[in-house]
């Protein structure tokens, strides 16, 4: 039998402050993002990796000394990072902070465009399950874009005309960018309770999947979207009515918005109706490769504060998007699981399943 896997160390970096408590202040409080200028420069992307991975470490409270040899790392960078205006390598990321930390274990780059933070932590996971690891440090990391790639997205049409992301609103164009880092420490239950450490969260259910439609749009009934979630929660030898509380891409894109929808609806049934959703991309903006990561930690922090953050410029529901998406204020509410939903231009499908230890 597979150990459980655990979450004993977060630590996130957005526009909306550095820290896990900053960022939380800020989804709860609806704090407007401040949108990042800076380009994506290698050391823009070192410097958010080293704050979101000291905070994660630090929470997790590892001894000074541990087996360098059995702590894995797949903090991942989803596309080339800029030195010099010429293009870097994104698994440069992941070196430096096995360097950094002086990491020893199994080490790996994830790419999966705006997925790459869950599938980081989905291969984090496996490496505990298969023991081959004890404890890992996984997540990704994601500076302000290139012009180079920002145009890229502006060519496909799905960036915000006016810089707000407002996902499932009816008037919504498309995301304005983020950048930051979300990080997070995963162990096997025996290790983190040899150790005596806090656990905020079990991982309790996993599923990847992908849906090569298109470039930059999924298919036109969620189908694939509803498969991963169906296999995320047979995973978790959940219910689906287990699950209350979704985080969701909601990248605010025409299309995109309205599939993930479909998707909620085909795999809740009319349970969906009771699901109580979280767009925090209208928080935090879109962190391209980090989203998924820093999604998740705000779904845990969902889960130990009994509270459904908001989607914080949620004005105007679209009735096309017929769920609860908690429009413009949280509130507190009873929930023993969290499903966090993420997605990527070209195909890949993420679906984590957290829960109160």
């Amino acid at each position: 039998m597979n150990p459980r896997v655990v979450i004993t160390g977060m630590g996130v970096t957005t526009s909306l402050g550095e820290g896990v408590q900053a960022n939380w202040n800020g989804l709860v409080t609806r704090t407007p993002s401040s949108l990042p200028q800076k380009s994506s420069g290698l050391e823009q992307a070192q410097a958010l990796a080293l704050q979101a991975c000291s905070e994660a470490l630090a929470d997790a409270g590892l001894p000074k000394k541990f087996d360098a040899e059995r702590f894995g790392c797949t903090v991942s960078a989803s596309k080339p990072l800029f030195r010099d205006d010429k293009p870097v390598p994104p698994d440069q990321i992941n070196t430096f902070v096995c360097q950094k930390f002086k990491l020893h274990g199994e080490s790996r780059n994830v790419i999966a465009a705006c997925a790459t933070g869950v599938y980081s932590v989905g291969m984090a996971a496996s490496w505990i399950e298969q023991g081959v690891c004890d404890i890992v440090l996984a997540g990704a990391v994601e500076p302000s874009p290139h012009p180079l790639i920002r145009a890229g997205f502006d060519q496909m049409g799905v960036t915000s005309v006016d810089g707000v992301t407002r996902p499932f609103d009816r008037q919504r164009t498309g995301f304005a960018f983020g950048e930051g880092a979300g990080i997070l420490v995963l162990e096997s239950e025996g290790h983190a309770r040899e150790r005596g450490a806090a656990v905020h969260a079990v991982l309790s259910g996993r599923a990847l999947g992908s849906d090569s439609h298109s470039a930059y749009s999924f298919n036109s009934g969620g189908g694939k979207i509803s498969a991963v979630i169906n296999q995320a929660i047979r995973n978790a030898g959940l219910d689906y009515q287990n699950i209350r509380h979704v985080n969701a891409h909601g990248t605010a894109t025409k299309h995109n918005d309205w599939i993930e929808t479909q998707a909620l609806m085909k795999s809740f049934g009319r349970h969906a109706e009771k699901l109580m959703i979280s767009a925090t991309k209208a928080s935090t903006g879109h962190l391209l490769g980090a989203s998924g990561a820093v999604e998740l930690i705000f779904a845990i922090l969902a889960l130990k504060h009994q509270f459904v953050p908001p989607t914080a410029t949620l004005e105007e529901s679209d009735p096309e998007c017929p769920l609860d998406y908690t429009p413009r204020y949280g509130h507190r509410a009873m929930f023993e699981h969290a499903l966090s939903l993420s997605f990527g231009f070209g195909g890949p499908i993420g679906a984590l399943i957290v829960s109160r230890p």
